[in-house]
């Protein structure tokens, strides 16, 4: 239906929307969309990449699936982060939580897979971390998985640093949190790229500290987004799919509410491919999917 394509993915950042990421890569591969020639993710979208990386297909998607719905990620994502900084803020600490729920994570995640390093993936994937010391992006591209991932989750307040080759490094997102300046920067002219970020236009009106945070940081990685594209849509041929979520919209973690967004975010963009056809990748464009 959609015909050979040589496309990077790119996959954004978004916590625990990484589960909306996951129905929308479910409904590409279910609709026939080649597999990615190369995949570039930053946080949570590392995370998702990882695994699509060792197995493009609906089957490996299945298996990420699996990821989502374990004890595991409940465990990283279940206390949402901005929250937790918050109420933490009067206590003298750069982080407030190990990394170890994050670790087991990635475990669970390599052990399904059976790979740990760049290497081995079936796919070549680059993972964007935030070079602390330099200030810019840092991508990793080869060795080991687990310290890669680790520091492009490393979100700031939450979770500590992580040093590799004596530099400090914390979440992608911080300075591209839907990396397509990687990919073209790469040499990519065809990337799809699905980003976390949008957000409904008549949301209510946050109502705590956390909501306003999150509403801010939404709307502002959003809109970085957005500059990102037409400034790079001169170089590449660049479609970019938007789960539309609220800014609160995951942070419940229980297994029928992880399962309600992949599903919603699967059929909202099944939906889209089957009303657009291979129409959808012949011009750069960005697309919001209605998860509701």
């Amino acid at each position: 239906m959609f015909g050979p394509a040589r496309r990077t993915w790119v996959l954004g950042g978004g916590g625990a929307r990484g589960a909306a990421q996951v129905g929308v890569l479910q409904a590409l591969f279910e609709a026939g969309v080649e597999a990615p020639a190369a995949i570039v993710g930053t946080s949570v979208g590392a995370l998702n990449g990882a695994s699509i990386a060792a197995y493009p297909s609906l089957a490996g998607t299945m298996m990420l699936r699996e990821v989502w719905l374990s004890r595991q990620a409940a465990a990283v994502f279940e206390a949402h982060p901005l929250g937790v900084i918050v109420s933490g803020l009067r206590r003298d600490r750069l982080s407030l939580m190990p990394q170890r729920n994050v670790r087991r994570l990635i475990d669970r995640a390599e052990g399904l897979t059976g790979m740990a390093t760049f290497e081995q993936l079936r796919v070549p994937l680059a993972v964007v971390a935030t070079d602390m010391n330099a200030g810019r992006p840092a991508v990793f591209r080869s060795g080991a998985l687990t310290p890669a991932l680790l520091a492009s989750t490393a979100i700031p307040g939450l979770f500590p640093s992580v040093r590799i080759n004596d530099r400090e490094h914390l979440d992608g997102g911080v300075v591209d949190n839907t990396p397509m300046n990687t990919a073209v920067d790469d040499g990519a002219k065809d990337v799809l790229a699905i980003s976390l970020m949008g957000g409904g236009e008549y949301e209510q009106a946050p109502n705590s500290l956390p909501e306003l945070i999150a509403r801010t940081l939404q709307l502002s990685l959003h809109h970085q987004m957005l500059s990102d594209y037409e400034r790079l849509r001169q170089r590449a041929r660049i479609v970019v799919i938007c789960p539309i979520t609220a800014p609160t919209a995951t942070w419940v973690m229980k297994r029928e509410h992880v399962e309600a967004v992949m599903e919603s975010a699967r059929a909202s963009t099944a939906k889209l491919l089957h009303d657009r056809g291979s129409k959808l990748f012949r011009h750069s464009g960005i697309h919001y999917v209605d998860l509701s």
